[in-house]
């Protein structure tokens, strides 16, 4: 198997009952589905790059398969490994049990989760609070992986549990009475020089994160795990559609695209402009904001630009529903890999 130099880590497993024929047809099936390059596709080999992140790659091995993931950094390694657990066990229920990764340090805490000092809660807009936190560790928040998932224990809980590695090497999670929300958060702005990061809370009532976020004060302790998958795309030419929840992801895309940039952004929010929430965009992608009262479709509108700018990147995040259609919309032209970023970020269910 061939990895690109940009990987240098690497691990490796054997899968001795799984048949290589019917891991190569799930994965390349996955790589059309959500539009990964393909670096390496044979009746004995195949390799997948994840979102920049770094690569799966499979190899027929006596009526076996043998794995390998690579990756850049020690906490993107360890995402991978959790992550190609779930896709065995899409092709196989079970398979995950029988994955061994070497070296396991059972017990331990899991290399991409980071212990964070709460620095200041600020609002933003009417509808946000702006955390800023303080880590000795944030190397791997770069702009090719800008989320990440709070990890909250129960409220009131005294005694919160982390996550730790099995002796296999993957992530046993907290059930039960110490299970722990684990919502997805963008990372707003960062400095490593000074350890400091800082994301944007959606505020809406009922939401864990919204309660956490209005009682946080300066000191207190904030888990978080990541990066996770999604970056600024690299592209000049941009479609764009959020809702408010992804309003912090679009803002920091915007703000760093090239000042030649073209294309447009749609924005919805319950008051529109009115949030208050900041967004600047270079002169030549308009931006434009909706109010979610006039049932607007974000699909549609990103179905109707695209005929007219089919070589424009396409980020679209907002609520599944609307995901689903416009994913099941543009499978019928098959998108190249590596053309769009399309994510649900709640769900109305």
């Amino acid at each position: 198997m061939t990895i690109r130099p940009a990987f240098p880590l690497q691990a490796n497993a054997e899968l001795p009952e799984l048949p290589f024929a019917a891991v190569r047809r799930a994965i390349i099936a996955m790589a059309l589905e959500h539009e990964l390059p393909v670096i390496q596709n044979s009746a004995a080999a195949v390799t997948v790059e994840i979102a920049g992140f770094g690569h799966y790659s499979f190899a027929a091995r006596a009526g076996g398969t043998a794995i390998r993931v690579s990756a850049a950094l020690p906490d993107r390694l360890h995402m991978l490994k959790d992550g190609i657990a779930s896709h065995l066990d899409e092709i196989r229920p079970g398979t995950s049990r029988a994955l061994r990764w070497p070296d396991a340090a059972a017990g331990a805490l899991p290399p991409n989760v980071h212990f964070t000092t709460v620095q200041s809660v600020t609002p933003i807009g009417n509808a946000f609070l702006r955390v800023q936190v303080k880590s000795p560790d944030l190397a791997g928040f770069q702009d090719d992986a800008i989320h990440f998932r709070l990890l909250l224990p129960p409220p009131d809980c005294a005694a919160p549990e982390w996550p730790r590695l099995s002796e296999t090497g993957a992530t046993v999670w907290p059930t039960g009475e110490t299970a722990l929300h684990r919502p997805v958060y963008t990372t707003r702005r960062i400095s490593h020089e000074a350890g400091l990061m800082e994301f944007d809370i959606f505020l809406h009532d009922g939401g864990r994160a919204t309660e956490w976020a209005r009682r946080a004060r300066p000191g207190d302790r904030l888990v978080i795990a990541g990066p996770g998958g999604g970056g600024i795309p690299a592209a000049s030419n941009i479609l764009l559609y959020a809702d408010e929840t992804a309003l912090p992801a679009a803002a920091r895309i915007l703000e760093s695209l090239p000042q030649d940039s073209a294309g447009e952004a749609i924005l919805l929010s319950n008051e529109g402009e009115g949030c208050g929430y900041p967004v600047t965009a270079p002169a030549g992608v308009s931006l434009t904001w909706l109010r979610r009262e006039d049932k607007h479709s974000l699909a549609d509108r990103a179905l109707a630009a695209r005929k007219h700018a089919p070589g424009h990147f396409l980020w679209f995040a907002c609520e599944k529903a609307e995901v689903q259609r416009l994913r099941a919309a543009l499978q019928q032209d098959k998108p190249a890999p590596g053309t769009s970023y399309i994510a649900a970020y709640w769900s109305q269910s």
